[in-house]
């Protein structure tokens, strides 16, 4: 069975939002930050900037064992990043 991949553009402010839903289909992840400040990964919504991982501005992230959810906030103003799921 042949990879899909889905990919749309979030935009992330200060406040918390969901990256991606959990899925257990999923075979990769892929975060592209396409704005000017650094945004954080984090692996549940009550965590803060200082707990997750952060993507500066033109930098990316990629997972390849990862189906739960997981959440982003930017460290300041609002970004512009790219998500990229990959599933069976």
């Amino acid at each position: 069975m042949a990879k899909k991949a889905l990919t749309r553009p979030l935009t992330v402010g200060t406040s918390v939002i969901e990256l991606v839903k959990e899925n257990p289909t999923r075979k990769g992840l892929l975060v592209y930050n396409n704005g000017s400040a650094t945004v954080y990964i984090l692996s549940a919504q009550n965590l803060t900037t200082s707990d997750g991982i952060p993507v500066a501005a033109g930098a990316s992230y990629e997972n390849d064992n990862c189906t739960g959810e997981y959440w982003i906030v930017a460290e300041s103003g609002t970004q512009n990043v790219r998500v990229e799921e990959d599933t069976d």
